[in-house]
């Protein structure tokens, strides 16, 4: 008798236990959403344990898993205007994500790739994001950056910001323009710093945008691949992907360096409107080597502006970070 008893305490107590699991699943937080998808993707819901497609506009949550297969790609955006661009053969887990309750909204992030490779432009907030795979825990302090894992070897190439390095054995704090290449978990990190070698240099016959008319804008402009420390251009393709702090530009479907590392690309930007105030009459737009070996090349960058009503309060754009504050 005291056997079946304890059995079935046993049994509640597992009950209990998977019950209240689900119920954590199913109140499991929206954090982002899937965009600009290439390929299949895949996404284990947390809070069914399914496997679904992906497609742009699907709703993530913290606990789902998104997986790219062979030659296929995909943009997380988070609520906060944070983005993560998965590459193939990735599998990608947003192990941790919550907004704050207090009057200042604030996210914190965990994240974990087992395996792949991704890019990743990160909001800054007040508690530095994270990223773990099986070499390295990346402690991400608003930044821009790259990550690999492959074959127990890690790669992080940081562009913008500052990023915390830790393995079993060291840990090294990054500045933009500096990379890990091929770490493993016993390495010594601090002598495996490198300066990344290359980056896209942007530019543009015209920067000064008037929207005559409240009619959009087509802007070209030109990506050419240039060795840092001389200038000199360098000959090596790949695809370019586009971002900027203005969500509503229209990218061309699809930009490719040619054997010169150069490309031409036209841009279309319609006007901003009255919710769009804290672009302060400057639009940056990024580009970005869109494949996972470009841990080696820096991120370009382009400034347009346009002419903006003055008032009592402002907002003022920090150019190294692209971020804006308030200003009387």
């Amino acid at each position: 008798m005291k056997i079946t008893a304890i059995w079935r305490a046993g049994l509640m107590a597992i009950a209990l236990m998977l019950g209240s699991a689900v119920a954590s699943a199913q109140t499991a937080e929206i954090v982002a959403s899937l965009e600009r998808i290439a390929g299949r993707v895949l996404v284990r819901e947390v809070t069914t344990g399914r496997e679904v497609t992906g497609r742009p506009g699907l709703l993530l949550r913290s606990g789902d898993t998104v997986t790219t297969e062979e030659k296929s790609q995909a943009t997380i955006r988070f609520r906060d205007g944070s983005e993560i661009r998965l590459f193939p053969q990735t599998t990608f887990l947003i192990q941790g994500a919550k907004e704050s309750q207090t009057s200042e909204r604030s996210f914190k992030f965990n994240f974990r790739m087992r395996l792949g490779a991704l890019w990743a432009h990160m909001v800054p907030q007040p508690q530095p994001a994270s990223l773990s795979t099986p070499t390295a825990t990346i402690g991400i302090k608003g930044t821009t950056f790259r990550v690999s894992e492959r074959d127990a070897r890690a790669s992080v190439a940081l562009n913008e910001g500052a990023v915390e390095v830790k393995n079993e054995l060291s840990s090294v704090e990054l500045t933009p323009g500096q990379r890990l290449a091929k770490i493993t978990r016993q390495d010594n990190l601090p002598t495996k710093v490198t300066d990344i070698p290359y980056k896209l240099d942007l530019k543009a016959e015209k920067k000064e945008l008037s929207f005559t008319g409240n009619r959009p804008e087509e802007v070209f402009v030109s990506v050419q691949l240039i060795e840092v420390k001389t200038g000199r251009e360098v000959a090596r393709t790949g695809p370019i992907y586009f971002r900027s702090n203005f969500d509503r530009i229209t990218y061309p479907p699809a930009a490719v360096l040619n054997q010169r590392g150069f490309v031409r690309v036209p841009l279309v930007i319609p006007p901003p409107e009255a919710s769009d105030d804290e672009l302060n009459g400057s639009i940056y737009v990024w580009a970005v080597v869109d494949h996972e070996q470009g841990d080696d090349t820096g991120d370009g960058r382009i400034l347009f502006t346009f002419p903006v009503k003055t008032g009592p309060e402002r907002i003022q754009i920090e150019s190294q970070t692209g971020q804006g504050r308030r200003t009387n």
